[in-house]
Formats: C-alpha cells, structure tokens, sequence
C-alpha cells in the first residue's frame, strides 16, 4: 500500500537491502529528502518517520489510477558486499512488462485469484518483483505475513485459500524438506537467490504435489529467465 501511495502521490520508493546504521546513513547521503513510512509504533530506524494510516477503509467510489510508463518509480539496491550498495532505477514500465512476462511463465495469468506467500523480504528485486508487483500485476493476494522458520511456513501456507503459490529460496525449501513436518499442497512453488538442485527440487515438488520454477535476475535486470527442473 505503502508502495502504490507513492506511485500515486509521484514519490519514489528507495528499497535498501537491509537497515544497518550504516545501510540508512548511506541512503540519506543517496537522497536527503529520505523518509521513513513506517506502522510500528517502535521503529528505531534513524530517519524522519511518517506514521502509516489506522487503516480505515473508505467507502467512496474510486478507479484504479493511471500511472505512466516512464514514471521512475522505485530505486532498488545491490546489497553492499563488494562495497557501498548501488542505486538501479526502475520504470513504472519496465517493472510492468518484466513482472508481466514472468507471471505468464509462471502461469499466474489464468483468470484465477491466487494467494502469494513469501518468505523473502519485499524490498530485495526477487521478493519485490516475485510478491509484492506480482500481486498488483495479476489480482492475486499478498499474505501479509512473512514466514521465517518451516513449522510458520507450513502454518500460514495451511491457512492461505488455494489457489496458493510460495515465493521462497532453495535455503527455505532445503528446511522444509529436513523438517519433517507435513507439508501443505501448494499449486506453485518459485525459488530464486540460489542454485537450486535437481535433487531438491524433485523432493520439494514431491512432497507438496506441486510444480517448482526458479527465477533467474538480479537487482540490476530484475527477472530474465524460468528453469523447470
């Protein structure tokens, strides 16, 4: 929501890899009009903070908004291992045809409503593409909940109507395979940030009697390519 306010209000969205001290004085140096949209009461991040709204729904007509093309619409960030992290614009309508593109291969194109569940933070290119534009792109639900470990994996995915897709890294599913849990089916699995085996993915696919695609991209392209199996 925070996200499609600023697209309205033609703001830019910075979207840092992580929120080290260092990381938020790196990024006012970046653009010093920074601020912070925030709805924890006790964030602690270092910067002038907006309070995010009570959520009160409004019952007036509205119509979804235009946004052009060529609207910069949000700065991603590589996360900083080689060095300071460096800033990537991206187009209102280059993340459009690029999430559009993916969300076919990955089937989400077939008029149903899905439900995305990630286990990947929305502000790195894989989660931000993969949940969070994905969801706006194609009409399905963001789970607002980010699930770390397999047992609240399973949980929320138990509890996510079907339709269901993970968004998820070969870390996670490696987890998920070792826990012995029972897993929940899910319709669609999507794995990125690592080299996934074909061991693993056979193994993941098996036990949620599901379809498994990984996503190849980075920050500085976004997503260029699915691999089955």
């Amino acid at each position: 929501m925070g996200f499609a306010a600023s697209l309205v209000s033609g703001k830019v969205s910075l979207l840092p890899s992580t929120h080290t001290a260092e990381v938020i004085r790196q990024l006012t140096a970046f653009a010093p009009d920074v601020f912070c949209l925030t709805d924890d009461p006790k964030c602690d991040i270092d910067l002038p903070q907006t309070p995010f709204p009570d959520g009160t729904a409004s019952s007036e007509d509205f119509s979804v908004p235009a946004i052009d093309s060529g609207q910069l619409a949000a700065y991603v960030f590589t996360s900083g291992s080689t060095g300071t992290p460096l800033p990537y614009k991206k187009t209102w309508g280059r993340l459009l045809r690029c999430v559009h593109d993916g969300a076919s291969r990955l089937g989400l194109l077939d008029g149903r409503a899905h439900t995305l569940v990630g286990t990947v933070p929305p502000q790195h290119m894989y989660g931000f593409e993969s949940s969070v534009l994905l969801g706006l792109q194609t009409g399905s639900a963001l789970c607002a909940e980010r699930p770390f470990y397999p047992a609240d994996i399973c949980s929320t995915l138990t509890a996510a109507p079907r339709p269901r897709a993970l968004i998820s890294t070969p870390v996670h599913l490696r987890a998920l395979i070792a826990s012995g849990l029972p897993l929940p089916p899910t319709d669609l699995i999507v794995s990125a940030t690592a080299p996934l085996s074909r061991e693993l993915a056979r193994e993941v696919e098996a036990a949620f009697a599901t379809r498994l695609l990984e996503i190849y991209g980075s920050t500085e392209t976004g997503q260029i390519a699915t691999r089955h199996g």
